[in-house]
């Protein structure tokens, strides 16, 4: 695990409750600590995205909002279980899957990304030939770039708002400026 890779998970639930069902609730200490354990147990989000799907549109059908994310810890633990008995002993081959996701965003390179058109190439090189990938100088090129971007900066402002204040940390701030970005224009993970 390298660093800084609990916000972006933490940060990635977040944003797709709000992204997929515009659901926005306060985030306490508490629900920090339940997304914290799923990523100490390396819970994958697609694991995690199916479950709060279906707590959504369980929750939506009763009428019943969402305030907590305590209201998914249950399906989750039940889909991650299932999720590692089907597991148990098959290979994970998903290097097909990373570069088709890699050739497809450089066919379709955002024209908003085009002053970054040679780092993704150089990085897309590199990943398609097994050599490490410092995603670092393009991190910081992305977030100088986008620096002043309106509705970037309200999105931030809103989540920021959203979090416990012992949890507005300039690093989740950070974090969340980034996913954004990335989740943005699909940027595929390079590594």
């Amino acid at each position: 695990m390298k660093a800084g890779d609990d916000y972006d998970y933490i940060i990635r639930i977040i944003q797709f409750l709000d992204q997929q069902f515009a659901i926005r609730f306060f985030i306490s200490s508490k629900d920090f600590d339940v997304l914290y354990r799923w990523w100490e147990k390396r819970i994958p989000f697609r694991v995690v995205s199916q479950s709060l799907r279906r707590v959504v549109a369980r929750r939506q059908d009763k009428k019943k909002p969402i305030t907590s994310f305590a209201a998914f810890s249950h399906d989750v633990r039940l889909d991650y279980q299932s999720y590692l008995s089907l597991n148990i002993g098959r290979v994970q081959g998903g290097e097909k899957d990373e570069h088709d996701a890699i050739t497809a965003f450089m066919r379709r390179l955002p024209a908003a990304l085009d002053f970054m058109k040679r780092d993704f190439e150089r990085l897309a090189a590199d990943a398609m030939k097994h050599e490490k990938v410092d995603f670092g100088p393009l991190h910081e090129k992305l977030l100088d770039h986008f620096r002043d971007d309106a509705e970037l900066d309200a999105q931030c402002a809103c989540f920021m708002q959203n979090l416990a204040p012992v949890l507005r940390r300039p690093e989740i701030e950070r974090k969340y400026r980034l996913n954004y970005i990335l989740h943005r224009f699909s940027i595929p993970s390079f590594d």
